[in-house]
C-alpha cells in the first residue's frame, strides 16, 4: 500500500513527445544538442542517438500516447490540485482501466484501490461512511489547501460493512433479458429502412458496408495516422497500448453512417455473430435523441428496447447494472442529444455511475472535444463513410443484375461526383442510385445544392406517383405550401438549435394537413414517443443537411423582397461569427438565389471588412501547425475554440473558415462580382484541412478570376489533404506572382508520372520565377517523382527555401545533389527523414558545401542511424564554415 501511496503523488509529464511539433517545425526538424552544431550560422542537424529529444516544443494539445488518442496504458497516478472547483468523485476501476486526464483535470485512476479525491474540506464525509474509512492501511493524503486524497485499501476490519455493489445480482433475470433484447435487435435491425418516406423499401443490414478507421496519433510530428478497422466491432478488441478498451469514441459526418454501424453492432451481437461481443451479456443501444429530460437511465433502456412485460423493474435492472463489466452501453447521436449536467446520460459519460459497464458513443465531429472531456476515451475511431472504390462496389452491388446500368453510372460518376468526395455519405449515394435507376439522363457536377434539389423533386415525384396524383402541372399546391411550413420550421429550428420538434413546436410553422403532408413525403419523420410517462410525438427531418437546405429555401425566399432584405440580412448575419454558425443555410441559400445572390455576397464582403481581413495581420507571426487544424474542425462548432488556442491561432482559424464559407457561397451560386472583394486575402490563399468541395470551389474562382487579380497572389498554402484534391488547382499557379508555395501533406506522390500531379507541378514551376520558398514535404514523394519535378526545380535559381522531409527519397541522392549546383541561392535545405543512406546523404551534403555559401540549415537527420556515417557527414559539413 505504501508503494501505491507513493505513486499517487508522482506527477505526469505534460510535454508533447518528440514529434508533436508545430507546422514550422514539421518543416524544420527540431533541434539538437549544441554539440551537434559546427557553427553558430549554420544549423546542420542530423542523428544523435544520445540526443534525440527536441529542444523545441509546441504545448501540449491532449494528454495523447503514441497509438491512441486516449492512453489506456497503466500508467503512474496523478493527483493534483486544480483551480476548476469540482465537489467530488467517487471512482472505482478494475485493474487494467483507462488512466484519462478530464476536462479541469480531473483524472480516472488505474488501479483496483477506491480512490476518493475533493476540493473541500466536508467532501470526505459526503462520500464515505465510517465502515468504508475503517479498513487496514488506509491513507489519508494531503495534496494542497483544502484538498485531500483517501485511499481505501482492500475491505473494512469491520465484517458485512462494505455494500457488495461490485458484483451483479444473482437474482436477476438475465435469460430473459437478453431473450427479450435479442428479439427486439432480430425483428427491427434485420432489414434497415433507410428511406423515411418509403418504408417499403429496405436493405438487409448484411448489404450495408462503410470504412471505419482507427484514429490514432504518432510521436512524429504529432500527426493524425489511421488504421481500417474491418468494422465498428474491432475497436473492442484489445491493442498493444490498450489491452483492454472500455470507453469508446466514434464520429462521423452527418449521414456517414454512425447509426447503421450501431445497429450493426447490435444486430451481431444478438445472431452471435462476433466472438469480440461474446463477452457482453447484454447490450444497450440508446438513441440520445429520444432521451426525455425527466428520464432516468434506466427508464430510456425500458421505454427504447425492452417490452413492458418483462419480469423485472427498472430497479432490478440498475442494480445488475452497478459494478458490471459485461455491459455494453451504446450512446448514439450526442450531438443530438440537450445536455443537462444532472442527467444519468451525464453521469454516465463521465463515469459517476456505472463506471464498470463498456461506454460506446457517437457524435459528429463539431462535438468531439466535448464529448472526449466528458468521456475520457481510450479508443477514437472515425466513420470516414465510402471511399471511391467502396462507392464503385455499392453501385454494383444495388444494380446486381443489370451491370450495363451500374457500368454506365460509375462511368458519369467517376467524372464528376465521385472526386468531389459528396457520395462518401451513404444515403447520399443511395438516393443517386435509386434517381439513377429511375432516369438515365440526370447530369452531375461538382455542386453540392444541384444534388439536394434533384433528391427533393425526385422524392415528390415519387410520392405523387404512388399516391395517384397527378403532377403534370408542376408541384401540387398542398405539397408547395407544406414545403414552404418546411423551411420556416427549419430555419427557426436551427436558429434555436433545434433537431427534434414535438407537434406543438410544428404547429407554429404548420398546420395539420402540412405536417402530414410532409411526413408522407418523408422529410419530416415521426418518432416513437421517448417516454411512455408523458407520450408525445416528435418529429425531425430526414438528416440534419436535409434541414438546413430547406432552411437555406426559406432564407433565400425572403431575401427576395428588396424591401426587408437589409433588415433581414442585419438580423440574422450581424457578426462574422452568425455566418460561421449558419454556413450551410448560407450557402444553399446563395445557391438557391443564383446570380441575385448578390446580396448576401455583398454582405459577407462587408462582414469581411469590417470583422474579417484585419486578421491576417494578427496571425501574420506564423501558421498554426497541421494537428491543430484538425482539432479546430473539431472545436469550431462546438463554439469552444477559445479553450484550446490563443487569440493569434484563432485569428487565422477564423480568417480561413471565413475565406471557405465565402468561397463556397461564390461557387454554388455562380454569383462572382464580388470576388474581388474578398479573395484573396491581401495577397494569400491558405486552405488545410478541407476537403474536395472547397478545391472544387477554388479551382472555379481561380478559373473566373481576372489575371490582374492573380497576379496579386504571392502566397499559397494547400496543405493536409487525405486525397490529392489539389491537382486543379496546381493548373493556376503560373497565373500568380507566388514567392511561397506551400503543399505540405498534400499527396502528390505516387500517381501517374505523365498526368498526375507532379506532372502538373511540373509544367508550372518554370513560370514561377519570383518563387523563394517551396514546401513539398510529407508528400509520399519517391525517387519516380522526383525525376518528373527534378528538371522544373533546377530552374528555381532564387530559391531559397526547399524542404522535401518525410517522403520516400531512397537512392535519390545523386538526383537531389543536382540540385545545389542549380539553386545557388538555397539557404535552407531539408532531406529530413527521406529513407536516405549514408551514401546519399554524403552526395548531398558535399553538393551544399560546394554550391551553396548562403547555407543557413541543412536538415539530414533520421536518415543516418550510424554513429560513424554520421561523423562522417559531420566532417563533410565542416566545409560550410568557410
Amino acid at each position: 500500500m505504501d508503494q501505491k501511496a507513493a505513486k499517487a503523488t508522482k506527477t505526469r509529464s505534460q510535454g508533447l513527445s518528440e514529434g508533436q511539433r508545430r507546422e514550422d517545425e514539421i518543416h524544420s526538424p527540431p533541434h539538437y544538442s549544441e554539440g551537434t552544431r559546427q557553427d553558430p550560422n549554420v544549423d546542420v542537424r542530423g542523428n544523435v542517438l544520445d540526443n534525440v529529444e527536441p529542444t523545441n516544443t509546441a504545448t501540449n494539445l491532449g494528454n495523447e500516447d503514441e497509438e491512441g488518442v486516449g492512453t489506456c496504458k497503466a500508467t503512474d497516478v496523478d493527483l493534483h490540485h486544480d483551480q476548476e472547483s469540482y465537489d467530488m468523485a467517487l471512482l472505482t476501476l478494475d485493474q487494467g482501466r483507462d488512466t484519462q486526464g478530464l476536462d479541469g483535470g480531473r483524472e480516472c485512476y488505474n488501479d483496483g484501490d477506491v480512490v476518493a479525491f475533493s476540493e473541500t474540506e466536508h467532501a470526505v464525509t459526503q462520500i464515505t461512511n465510517p465502515s468504508q474509512v475503517s479498513g487496514q492501511g488506509n491513507k489519508v493524503i494531503n495534496i494542497g489547501p483544502h484538498s485531500t486524497v483517501n485511499i481505501f485499501h482492500g475491505i473494512s476490519d469491520e465484517p458485512n460493512t462494505v455494500p457488495s455493489v461490485d458484483s451483479p445480482s444473482e437474482d436477476f433475470p438475465l435469460a430473459q433479458c437478453q431473450d427479450s433484447l435479442k428479439s427486439y435487435f432480430k425483428t427491427r435491425l434485420s432489414y434497415l429502412h433507410p428511406l423515411a418516406w418509403n418504408e417499403t423499401f429496405t436493405m438487409k443490414i448484411e448489404d450495408i458496408f462503410t470504412t471505419v478507421d482507427l484514429v490514432t496519433r504518432t510521436q512524429r510530428g504529432g500527426n493524425i495516422e489511421r488504421r481500417a478497422l474491418p468494422s465498428t466491432v474491432d475497436a473492442l478488441t484489445a491493442r498493444p497500448n490498450c489491452p483492454q478498451p472500455r470507453r469508446i469514441l466514434i464520429e462521423g459526418n452527418a449521414g456517414i453512417g454512425k447509426t447503421t454501424e450501431v445497429s450493426i453492432l447490435a444486430f451481431d451481437w444478438a445472431e452471435g455473430r462476433s466472438l469480440i461481443l461474446e463477452k457482453y451479456d447484454l447490450v444497450f443501444p440508446i438513441a440520445l435523441r429520444k432521451v426525455d429530460e425527466s428520464q432516468s437511465f434506466t427508464e430510456c433502456i425500458f421505454d427504447q428496447l425492452l417490452p413492458e412485460d418483462v419480469p423485472f423493474q427498472e430497479s432490478d435492472l440498475e442494480t445488475y447494472l452497478k459494478g458490471n463489466d459485461r455491459v455494453l452501453i451504446i450512446l448514439d447521436g450526442f450531438d443530438e442529444w440537450v445536455r443537462h449536467e444532472g442527467h444519468d446520460v451525464t453521469k454516465v459519460l463521465t463515469g459517476k455511475v456505472l463506471r464498470d459497464c463498456c461506454l460506446l458513443v457517437t457524435t459528429r465531429p463539431s462535438h468531439t472535444p466535448q464529448l472526449q472531456s466528458l468521456m475520457c476515451p481510450d479508443t477514437q475511431v472515425e466513420i470516414t463513410g465510402f471511399s471511391q472504390d467502396n462507392i464503385r462496389t455499392y453501385v454494383h452491388r444495388f444494380f446486381t443484375g443489370d451491370e450495363a446500368k451500374a457500368a454506365a453510372l460509375v462511368s458519369k460518376m467517376d467524372s464528376s461526383l465521385i472526386p468531389t468526395g459528396i457520395l462518401a455519405t451513404p444515403i447520399l449515394l443511395l438516393l443517386t442510385c435509386m434517381m439513377w435507376e429511375e432516369k438515365q439522363d440526370l447530369v452531375f457536377g461538382g455542386r453540392i445544392f444541384p444534388l439536394y434539389d434533384e433528391l427533393v423533386s425526385f422524392t415528390i415525384r415519387r410520392h405523387c406517383v404512388r399516391n395517384n396524383i397527378g403532377s403534370n402541372q408542376g408541384i401540387p399546391d398542398n405539397i408547395r405550401d407544406a414545403l414552404s411550413c418546411a423551411g420556416a420550421l427549419a430555419f427557426n429550428g436551427l436558429l434555436e438549435n433545434r433537431l427534434v420538434y414535438s407537434k406543438e413546436d410544428v404547429a407554429k410553422y404548420c398546420r395539420e394537413d402540412s405536417l402530414q403532408e410532409l411526413v408522407l413525403l418523408g422529410i419530416l419523420h415521426r418518432q416513437e414517443s421517448p417516454s411512455r410517462l408523458n407520450p408525445s410525438d416528435q418529429f425531425s427531418f430526414s438528416h440534419k443537411t436535409m434541414q438546413e437546405y430547406f432552411a437555406g429555401l426559406y432564407f433565400a425566399k425572403r431575401l427576395q423582397d428588396e424591401t426587408t432584405e437589409k433588415s433581414i440580412l442585419n438580423t440574422y448575419l450581424t457578426t462574422a461569427q452568425s455566418v460561421r454558425d449558419l454556413e450551410n443555410v448560407i450557402m444553399f441559400a446563395c445557391a438557391k438565389l443564383g446570380l441575385e445572390a448578390d446580396v448576401i455576397l455583398a454582405h459577407l464582403v462587408k462582414l469581411h471588412q469590417e470583422e474579417v481581413e484585419h486578421l491576417s495581420d494578427i496571425s501574420s507571426g506564423g501558421y498554426p501547425h497541421y494537428m491543430e487544424y484538425f482539432l479546430y474542425s473539431k472545436c469550431r462548432i462546438a463554439g469552444n475554440e477559445g479553450e484550446f488556442f490563443s487569440p493569434s491561432k484563432l485569428a487565422f482559424f477564423h480568417l480561413q473558415t471565413y475565406m471557405e464559407i465565402a468561397l463556397l457561397c461564390f461557387y454554388e451560386s455562380g454569383c462572382l462580382s464580388q470576388v474581388e472583394n474578398i479573395f484573396p486575402t491581401k495577397g494569400v490563399i491558405h486552405f488545410s484541412n478541407v476537403g474536395p468541395h472547397v478545391y472544387n470551389a477554388l479551382e472555379h474562382v481561380l478559373k473566373n478570376t481576372p489575371p490582374r487579380s492573380l497576379r496579386n497572389v504571392t502566397t499559397l498554402r494547400l496543405m493536409g489533404t487525405t486525397e490529392c484534391f489539389v491537382s486543379p488547382v496546381i493548373d493556376y499557379l503560373r497565373m500568380m506572382n507566388l514567392s511561397e508555395l506551400d503543399l505540405y501533406r498534400a499527396c502528390l506522390g505516387g500517381h501517374d508520372p505523365n498526368t498526375g500531379p507532379c506532372a502538373r507541378l511540373a509544367q508550372q514551376l518554370p513560370y514561377l520565377t519570383s518563387l523563394r520558398k517551396l514546401v513539398l514535404c510529407l508528400n509520399n514523394l519517391f525517387c519516380s517523382d522526383l525525376l518528373v519535378l527534378l528538371p522544373s526545380l533546377k530552374m528555381l535559381v532564387d530559391l531559397e527555401w526547399l524542404n522535401l522531409f518525410g517522403n520516400k527519397l531512397a537512392g535519390c541522392g545523386k538526383e537531389i545533389s543536382e540540385l545545389p549546383c542549380s539553386l545557388r541561392n538555397l539557404k535552407v535545405l531539408n532531406v529530413y527523414e527521406c529513407k536516405l543512406s549514408l551514401e546519399d546523404v554524403l552526395q548531398i551534403a558535399t553538393a551544399v558545401v560546394q554550391y551553396c555559401p548562403k547555407m543557413e540549415q541543412f536538415e539530414w537527420g533520421l536518415n543516418v542511424t550510424d554513429l560513424n556515417g554520421e561523423m562522417k557527414v559531420q566532417d563533410v559539413l565542416r566545409g560550410l564554415k568557410s
